[in-house]
């Protein structure tokens, strides 16, 4: 969840500007004789290419960053996953009847999704990287972890970031490959040792 709500959070910012272009187009559509598809098709375009960018930005920030990076398949990038694959196929079917807005949408779905796969979260030297952020280890106050059936579970208090709430503490959960696992307990004791702290924990 900790990464998704980031990407969503990001996608609703984008939106919040792409209602007022919605009227816009939909008024200058009249005029270029835009059908309602094609309004939609520019909308989808812009937000995929605007969620693209910053994302973009960040995974070049922090890439080569993550030493151990957390499970691949989480829930997000699934559906990631599936919207990629679906615009692909929607080439092969719409063929040769596709429009230059089809195209627009496609280009701005693919390269969203291409560039959301290779942002992951994990740990590194400098720190905990989540949502596409580096959180430097010197702000994580305590860590636990949980082994599940699939995966190992960290979590992680890390301090506010707020200067008027400095008790208002956040918690990051990552999950981890089993295969993982005493890579990670080593890695983690090197950087958090003496943060190691029981947490209560909602199993899943």
């Amino acid at each position: 969840m900790r990464c998704s709500l980031n990407i969503l959070d990001i996608i609703m910012n984008i939106l919040s500007i792409d209602y007022g272009i919605i009227a816009s187009l939909s008024l200058r559509g009249r005029k270029m004789n835009l059908g309602l598809n094609d309004i939609i098709n520019i909308v989808i375009g812009v937000v995929f290419i605007g969620l693209s960018i910053p994302l973009f930005f960040r995974w070049k920030k922090l890439n080569g960053k993550v030493i151990i990076a957390d499970q691949q398949w989480s829930t997000m990038r699934i559906l990631f996953l599936v919207v990629g694959v679906l615009s692909v196929l929607s080439m092969f079917t719409q063929g040769a009847s596709m429009s230059m807005f089809d195209i627009f949408r496609l280009t701005g779905t693919i390269i969203a999704v291409s560039v959301y796969m290779v942002v992951r979260d994990g740990v590194g030297e400098d720190g905990l990287v989540t949502g596409g952020k580096m959180i430097p280890w010197s702000e994580v106050r305590a860590y636990d972890y949980e082994k599940r059936k699939n995966v190992i579970a960290v979590f992680f208090t890390v301090e506010s970031q707020n200067e008027k709430k400095p008790d208002d503490y956040r918690s990051k959960e990552l999950d981890f490959s089993l295969q993982d696992e005493e890579q990670l307990k080593r890695f983690l004791e090197t950087n958090l040792g003496r943060k190691y702290t029981r947490m209560k924990k909602n199993s899943k």
